[in-house]
C-alpha cells in the first residue's frame, strides 16, 4: 500500500474485506481498497497439470503414452494386422455405411500401438469413428473419446445416440452438472436389465445366418468384381475392357469369321496382335492376287516387273531350256570313263610342264621316283621333305658361321679321334696355359705340367711342339667342337636321303656337300610340286613313282574324250549364269549341280514356266513382304483357305476387314481363355444384379442387427449385483458418489462393460477419470490438429491403444493465451548427426535427445501422432452434393488426392450455382458488417419462403463472434417483425433428419465443427470503414486474400 500510495489515495492501510458494490468513489479520482477474498476456484488446465506432475514418476510402459512418447521403437506385428484385414463378417460390428478405406481403418485401429486417421472434411471421419465405437463395444473393448472442443464432442455423440447407442456411451462437459444425469441413466438402465435377467436375444442366431450370407455373397461378387477388372498379364486387359471393345468389333456389317484363327490369335499378347496387324492388313491387297504360298517363282529373285525386264527373263529362260535339250542329247550320244569339270587347266599345265617332265634323264627320273614321296604329306601334316630341306638350310646356316680359317689339316685328325670328354679338357688346358702369361703364373708346375702335355699331344699328330702353336691347337680344337655335331647332322640326313656316308674327319668339305644336297633336294621339291598343281596329280604321282614314260602317254590320251562333254555342259553353265541376277542361289545351285553331274533339270524348269502367269502380282507382293516375320506369314497361310470370300471383298476395303477380323478373332480368343481360368465371370447380369440387391439388404440388416446387439447385448455376468450397484448409484445422501468416486467403484462393477464408451474433453478426463496405465482399451483422439501436446498426455497414459483422428489443414486455434517457452536444449543440442566414429552410447543419446525436441516441438496431437503411429488416409469425399464446392480445396491443399462420387452436367451447375458469391459492399465497423447481417436474413427469408418439406438446411457461418451475433439478433427482429418467417424460423430451429439435428445455426469460423448443412452461408464480414479504406489487420484467425467485403452461399 505504501508503494502504491504514491499513485492514488489509500482508504485505509489495514486488511479489511472486500468494498461492497455500493461503494462511490468521487469523479476521477483513483482510490484503494486494502483487501482480500479466500475462496475456491478450479480453473481451466489444473487437473491437467496434476497429472503431468505425478507422470513424472509413472512409467508410461504399455500405454500410449510409451507410443506417443516412442519410447517403444518395436514396430506392430504385420502378422496380427493381417489378419485383422481379414476379420470375418461376423466379427465386424460397423453400424455406420462405410467405403473399403474406412472399414479398413476401423479394423486396423483394433491393433497396438494404434493408427492415424487423417482426412479432409467430408470424408467421414466421423462415421469412421462411431465404426469405431461400434467395434470397441462388440469386442467388449472400453474406449474413450477425447475432443478439445465441446462442439466436437457434440458432433460424436450426435452421431451415435442417432445410432441408438447413447445408452452405451457416457458424455461429460462438466463433473458437476453432469454427475446427476449421468448416474440416474445408469441407475435406470441398471434397474431395467435387472428387471428381467432372461431377456430373448433371437437376432444373435439372426446375425450368424446373416454374417454367413454376407460372407458367401461377397466372396462371389468379390471374385467376380476381381475377375472383371483384373488385368490378364497375357493380354494387357481386362475382361470388362475385352467385352467393351468385342462390343464395338460386332458394329456395322457382318465380320469374316475365321474361327480356326482363334486359337493362333489366342496366343499373341496385344503388343504382337498390333504388330500382325500392322504387318498383315496393309498388304492383303497385295497378296491376295499373287498366291503367294507353296509358289515357284519363290525360286525367283526379286526383280522389277516392266515389259522390258520381264521380257528378258523369259529370253533368258527359253534359252537355258534349249541348252538343256542338246546337253542330254549329247551325254547319251558321246560317253566317257571319266569327266572333265574344265579342259583349261589341264592344256594350261601340259603346255607349261611337261616337256620338264619328259626331258629328265634316267637319273634324275630316279632320283625324283625316289624322292618323291618325300613331299607328299599325309593326314595334314607337313611333308617330310620340307623338313629336309629346312634341316639342310639351318644345316648350311651353321657351318657358314664357323671359323674355317682356325683348320689345321695336320691337327684335324687328331682333334676328331678324341672323344668328347677328352676334346673339352684339352681345350681347358690350353685356355689356361695361354691366359697364365704373368711371371707369377709361368712358375706355377700346373701351369707347366699342363704345356707340356699339349706339346706332347702336337708331337704325337706330326706337328711342331712349340709354345707358340697352342692357339693354333685351342682355336682347330674349338672348331672340331662346332663341325662335330653338325657332321653329325650332316650323316643322319645322308641316311635319310639314301645317300652315301660322311667321312669321320671331314672339316672344310662339310659346306659344299650341304649345298649339293640342298640344291638337289629343292630341284626335286620343285618338280614334286608342279606335279601336285597338276589336273589329277594322284594319278601323274602314280605314274612318275614308275619311272616309265609309256604310262604317263597313257593317262595323258584319257583327256581328250571328256573334251566335248565339258563343251556342252558349259552351254548349259552359260545359259544359267545369264540368269543368275532372276533365279535364286539355291536354285541357281541346284541347276548348276545337276548340270555338272550329267542330270536333267526338267522338273524344276517346267514348275517355273507353270508360274510364270503370276510373275508381276507375285513380285509386287513379295517387294513388300520381306518385312513379315515367320508368324505373319503363317497367318496368311490361314487366310490363302478364306480366298473366294477375300476375292468377293472390294480391294479398298480389304485392309479394313482383315484388321477387324484380327481384333475380332484374337479377343473372343482371348475372351475364351479367361472365361476357361476364371469361370465365375460365365454369370449372367441378372444373376449378377440380383446378389449386389440381396448384398445391399443383407448389409443394411447387419447394421440393424449390430445396432441391437450393442445396445441390448449387454452381459449381465459381466455386472455387479443390484444390491452392489445400489451403493455406487446413489444420488443423494451422505453415501452419494462423487463422479470419480462412481467411477473408480463402478469399474470394479463392470461400468466399463455396461458403458464402454466415455466421450469428454481433456480437463474434464483428468478431473473425473483416476490416473491408471491403461484405464481404458482405446482412446480416440477426434480433431487432433486442435489439441496441444501437453493436454493430451494425460489420456493417453490412461490408453492402451491410441487412435488419432485430424485434418491437418484444418484452421488452428487461436492462440490469445499461449506463450512460446524456449527450449532448454537448444543451446545443448544442433542437430547434427553424430559423427562416423561415434560409440553406440552417443547414437542412442542423439536419438533420444533428437526425439525428445521433436516432441517439444510439435504444435498438436496429430502432428506427433504422424510420426508415432501408422497412418491411414481416407480420400473419398462424400459430403459435397457438387465437386464444385471442394474442387479449389481439393487442388490447392490436397493435391487433387480426393476422389469426390458425384458429378453433373455443366448446365445442371450453371443453373444450381453450387458455389455463389453475393456482393454487398457494406461498412466494416466496430468488427461488425451491418448491411451484411441483413443479406443474410434476406437469404434465409427467401429460403424458407418454400413449403417445410422442400427447404434445404442452412447454416451460417462468420468470421467472428461479434458478427454471429449480430446476425442472431436481426434474425430475433425479423422473427419479431414478420410472422411467416418467425413461424419458418421456429421450424428450422427445430429442424432434425433422421435423428440428427439438423437445425439452422449461427457460429463463427472456429465454433463450426462436424456441422453439415445443405446450403451453408458465409458471412465474410470485413469490408471497407467509413472512409473508404479497407484494413487488413482481421485478427487473431489470419489475414484472407479478400479485397471487398462480400457474402459467399
Amino acid at each position: 500500500m505504501d508503494a502504491f500510495g504514491m499513485l492514488a489515495t489509500a482508504s485505509s492501510r489495514v486488511l479489511g474485506s472486500l468494498p461492497p458494490p455500493s461503494t462511490e468513489v468521487q469523479p476521477y479520482q483513483d482510490q484503494l481498497a486494502c483487501a482480500a477474498v479466500l475462496f475456491h476456484v478450479a480453473f481451466m488446465g489444473q487437473a491437467i497439470g496434476e497429472d503431468l506432475r505425478q507422470l513424472k514418476a509413472l512409467p508410461p510402459g504399455g500405454t500410449g503414452l510409451e507410443t506417443a512418447l516412442r519410447l517403444n521403437p518395436a514396430e506392430p506385428d504385420s502378422g496380427d494386422s493381417a489378419a485383422t484385414a481379414l476379420a470375418p463378417e461376423l466379427q465386424r460390428f460397423f453400424t455406420v455405411a462405410s467405403d473399403p478405406s474406412q472399414e479398413a481403418a476401423v479394423l486396423q485401429a483394433r491393433q497396438a500401438p494404434g493408427l492415424l486417421v487423417e482426412g479432409p472434411p467430408g470424408t467421414g471421419k466421423s462415421q469412421t469413428i462411431v465404426n469405431m465405437v461400434a467395434d470397441a463395444i462388440g469386442r467388449q473393448r472400453s474406449l474413450l473419446i477425447v475432443c478439445q472442443k465441446h462442439a466436437a464432442l457434440e458432433v460424436v455423440h450426435k452421431r451415435l445416440v442417432a445410432e441408438g447407442l447413447g445408452n452405451r456411451v457416457v458424455m461429460l462437459n462438466d463433473i458437476n452438472r453432469d454427475r446427476e444425469p449421468v448416474i440416474r441413466s445408469v441407475r435406470e438402465q441398471l434397474e431395467a436389465l435387472f428387471k428381467d435377467d432372461a431377456v430373448q436375444q433371437p437376432w444373435l442366431h439372426q446375425r450368424e445366418r446373416l454374417a454367413a450370407r454376407i460372407e458367401a455373397l461377397e466372396g462371389e461378387l468379390d471374385r467376380f468384381h476381381q475377375s472383371l477388372h483384373r488385368i490378364d498379364e497375357h493380354c494387357g486387359l481386362s475382361y470388362r475392357q475385352l467385352i467393351g471393345e468385342l462390343i464395338g468389333l460386332e458394329q456395322g456389317p457382318a465380320a469374316l469369321d475365321v474361327p480356326v484363327l482363334r486359337q493362333h490369335l489366342a496366343a499373341l499378347d496385344i503388343a504382337s496382335l498390333t504388330r500382325l496387324e500392322e504387318a498383315c492388313a496393309p498388304l492383303i491387297r497385295l497378296w491376295l492376287p499373287a498366291r503367294y504360298e507353296h509358289s515357284a517363282l519363290a525360286q525367283l529373285q526379286p526383280f522389277p516387273t516392266d515389259a522390258a525386264t520381264v521380257q528378258a527373263f523369259n529370253q533368258g529362260f527359253e534359252r537355258l531350256l534349249s541348252c538343256e535339250e542338246q546337253r542330254l542329247e549329247t551325254l547319251q550320244a558321246h560317253p566317257a570313263d571319266f569327266e572333265v569339270d574344265d579342259p583349261a587347266p589341264y592344256r594350261a599345265w601340259l603346255d607349261q610342264h611337261l616337256h620338264s617332265l619328259l626331258g629328265l634323264d634316267d637319273e634324275r627320273r630316279q632320283r625324283l621316283a625316289r624322292w618323291l614321296p618325300l613331299f607328299r604329306g599325309s593326314n595334314g601334316q607337313a611333308a617330310e621333305g620340307d623338313g629336309l630341306i629346312q634341316a639342310l638350310q639351318a644345316l648350311a646356316q651353321q657351318l657358314a658361321q664357323c671359323d674355317a680359317a682356325a683348320y689345321q689339316a695336320d691337327l684335324a685328325p687328331g682333334l676328331s679321334a678324341l672323344p668328347a670328354a677328352q676334346l673339352r679338357t684339352l681345350q681347358q688346358r690350353a685356355r689356361a696355359v695361354i691366359q697364365g702369361r704373368s711371371w707369377l703364373a709361368r712358375l706355377n708346375p700346373l701351369r707347366l705340367i699342363r704345356q707340356r702335355q699339349l706339346l706332347a699331344f702336337l708331337a704325337e699328330q706330326g706337328a711342331a711342339a712349340q709354345p707358340q702353336r697352342l692357339p693354333e691347337l685351342l682355336a682347330a680344337a674349338l672348331l672340331e667342337s662346332q663341325w662335330r655335331p653338325l657332321r653329325a647332322q650332316l650323316q643322319h640326313l645322308h641316311q635319310q636321303l639314301s645317300l652315301v656316308e660322311i667321312a669321320s674327319d671331314c672339316g672344310p668339305g662339310l659346306l659344299p656337300q650341304v649345298r649339293q644336297d640342298l640344291g638337289q633336294l629343292q630341284e626335286m621339291r620343285a618338280l614334286a610340286m608342279t606335279l601336285a598343281q597338276a589336273p589329277r596329280a594322284e594319278q601323274l604321282d602314280a605314274v612318275v613313282l614308275t619311272g616309265e614314260r609309256r604310262s604317263l602317254d597313257s593317262l595323258l590320251a584319257g583327256y581328250d574324250a571328256a573334251f566335248i562333254r565339258h563343251s556342252v555342259r558349259q552351254d548349259s553353265l552359260n545359259a544359267l549364269q545369264r540368269l543368275d541376277q532372276w533365279l535364286q542361289p539355291e536354285l541357281l545351285g541346284q541347276l548348276r549341280q545337276r548340270v555338272e553331274h550329267n542330270q536333267g533339270n526338267q522338273s524344276a524348269l517346267n514348275r517355273l514356266r507353270d508360274a510364270l502367269p503370276t510373275l508381276s502380282a507375285y513380285q509386287a507382293f513379295r517387294a513388300r513382304a520381306g518385312q513379315l516375320s515367320p508368324a505373319d506369314l503363317e497367318l496368311l497361310v490361314v487366310l490363302r483357305d478364306y480366298q473366294d470370300a477375300l476375292d468377293a471383298i472390294p480391294a479398298e476395303q480389304l485392309e479394313a476387314v482383315v484388321r477387324r477380323m484380327l481384333n475380332r478373332e484374337a479377343r473372343l480368343g482371348w475372351k475364351r481363355q479367361i472365361e476357361q481360368r476364371q469361370p465365375e465371370l460365365m454369370l449372367e447380369h441378372s444373376e449378377t444384379a440380383a446378389k449386389i440387391a440381396s448384398l445391399g439388404e443383407a448389409d443394411t440388416q447387419m447394421r440393424n442387427l449390430n445396432r441391437q446387439l450393442l445396445s441390448e447385448g449387454i452381459e449381465l455376468s459381466r455386472l455387479g449385483t443390484r444390491k452392489q450397484w445400489e451403493d455406487v448409484t446413489r444420488l443423494t445422501g451422505r453415501r452419494s458418489r462423487r463422479l470419480r468416486e462412481f467411477m473408480e467403484m463402478g469399474a470394479g462393477l463392470g461400468l466399463m462393460s455396461l458403458r464402454p464408451v466415455w466421450l469428454m474433453n481433456p480437463d474434464v478426463a483428468s478431473r473425473v477419470l483416476p490416473l491408471k496405465p491403461g484405464l481404458f482399451d482405446t482412446v480416440i483422439y477426434d480433431e487432433a490438429s486442435q489439441m496441444p501436446v501437453e493436454f493430451a498426455l494425460p489420456t493417453l497414459y490412461r490408453g492402451r491403444v491410441t487412435v488419432v483422428s485430424g485434418d491437418e489443414k484444418q484452421m488452428p486455434p487461436t492462440a490469445f493465451f499461449s506463450s512460446r517457452v524456449e527450449s532448454d536444449e537448444a543451446e545443448l543440442f544442433d542437430g547434427d548427426q553424430p559423427d562416423a566414429d561415434a560409440d553406440e552410447e552417443q547414437r542412442e543419446a542423439f536419438e533420444d535427445t533428437w526425439n525428445r525436441r521433436e516432441i517439444k516441438d510439435c504444435p498438436d496431437l496429430l502432428q506427433l501422432a504422424r510420426s508415432s503411429l501408422p497412418a491411414t488416409t481416407l480420400q473419398i469425399h462424400y459430403r459435397s452434393a457438387y465437386r464444385e464446392l471442394i474442387g479449389f480445396s481439393n487442388a490447392s491443399f490436397y493435391g487433387n488426392r480426393l476422389s469426390i462420387p458425384v458429378r453433373h452436367p455443366q448446365a445442371n451447375i450453371l443453373a444450381i450455382k453450387p458455389l455463389e458469391l453475393i456482393r454487398v459492399d457494406g461498412v466494416y465497423q466496430q468488427q461488425v458488417n451491418p448491411d451484411e447481417a441483413e443479406r443474410v436474413v434476406d437469404y434465409l427469408a427467401e429460403l424458407w419462403q418454400a413449403p417445410y418439406a422442400e427447404r434445404p438446411s442452412v447454416g451460417v457461418v462468420t468470421f467472428n463472434r461479434k458478427q454471429a451475433d449480430l446476425i442472431e439478433e436481426r434474425l430475433e427482429l425479423r422473427a419479431e417483425q414478420d410472422p411467416a418467417f418467425r413461424a419458418a424460423y421456429s421450424q428450422e430451429r427445430e429442424r432434425s433428419e433422421d435423428g440428427e439435428d439438423m437445425s439452422v445455426f449461427v457460429k463463427n469460423v472456429e465454433n463450426v465443427q462436424g456441422d453439415e448443412r445443405d446450403i451453408i452461408v458465409f458471412s465474410s464480414t470485413f469490408g471497407r470503414n467509413s472512409q473508404g479504406s479497407f484494413r487488413r489487420n482481421f485478427g487473431s484467425w489470419g489475414r484472407p486474400a479478400a479485397s471487398a467485403d462480400s457474402m459467399w452461399r
